[in-house]
């Protein structure tokens, strides 16, 4: 994702000669041609995150709209601070492209995985917080980001996703799609790249009576609300998320619920374990370690 995500910002830059990039250390190759052509709107800086965050924020306070470009983590733990303080406080338009949600820099270990991202960031007033499951959907969002006022993060996956957004009907935009019978007695909910591990079970292992396939793009709770109709006649609801147990979107689910007053005793999830994650492998392997995955999901579906 994150290649089409920073063509598209270099789309908007030849356009609005307010829209800046801002990178950390991304290697030399990044944007080359933004750098070359509009050298004016480009900026690598290296390993410096607090910086970068920083820097967006005085520059967004100029009437600029950056978009800052890092590993997810490096955003969530490094800068939180800038994150709050310096851009989300004062409600600037800086847009935070954090690449390698959850497990896809597994293979270099627990500083390097954004399990936790999600916890930080839900909790910052005024930052919208993204998680599309395709570049087609990430790529929508940025162009909707690009116009609008105050801060957001967009997570990214690995890159190279399935286009699978299409098959999704508009339940709300940018926040809820949906695919199958709405009025289906049973839901699974998904954000980021667990819609296709949950897309594939529905198309690979069912072939009637199929549960309704609900994929939320915006975590923020705010958005949740057009999820009431969807969840009034559902006997059993599995939420599906590449994060820790705590903080992300069952956190948000079960909260959002609570204060509804829905029954939330038919609510299970799948989720990454609230641990520091030493195993050693694949995005790919991780996720079926930890039991985000096909089988389980069908677990879930004959209990």
């Amino acid at each position: 994702m994150r290649k089409e995500a920073l063509d598209t910002v270099y789309e908007l830059a030849k356009i609005d000669k307010k829209i800046i990039f801002i990178g950390s250390d991304l290697g030399h190759e990044t944007l080359k041609d933004m750098k070359e052509s509009l050298p004016d709107q480009f900026f690598m800086e290296g390993i410096s995150e607090q910086h970068i965050v920083g820097f967006a924020a005085g520059l967004a306070m100029e009437g600029y709209v950056p978009f800052i470009n890092t590993i997810a983590n490096f955003f969530s733990r490094r800068a939180l601070e800038q994150i709050i303080l310096d851009v989300a406080l004062h409600n600037l338009p800086v847009k935070f492209l954090a690449s390698g949600g959850g497990m896809v820099y597994a293979p270099l270990g627990p500083t390097h995985t954004a399990t936790d991202d999600l916890a930080h960031l839900l909790t910052v007033p005024n930052l919208r917080v993204y998680a599309p499951c395709d570049a087609k959907e990430m790529t929508e969002i940025i162009l909707f980001e690009s116009g609008k006022k105050g801060p957001a993060y967009v997570r990214f996956g690995k890159g190279d996703e399935k286009i699978i957004s299409v098959n999704f009907s508009v339940y709300d935009k940018f926040s809820i799609k949906t695919l199958g019978d709405i009025d289906s007695e049973c839901m699974i909910v998904t954000t980021g790249i667990t819609t296709h591990v949950a897309l594939e079970f529905v198309n690979k292992i069912l072939t009637q009576h199929k549960p309704l396939l609900v994929h939320l793009t915006n975590l923020n709770i705010s958005e949740f609300v057009e999820l009431v109709s969807l969840m009034s006649n559902k006997k059993k609801i599995l939420i599906i998320e590449e994060h820790q147990t705590f903080g992300g979107l069952l956190t948000q689910f079960l909260h959002f619920a609570h204060s509804r007053k829905i029954r939330i005793d038919n609510i299970s999830s799948l989720s990454l374990p609230f641990k520091f994650i030493h195993n050693y492998g694949s995005q790919k392997e991780h996720l079926d370690h930890w039991g985000l995955s096909v089988a389980r999901i069908n677990e879930w579906w004959k209990s």
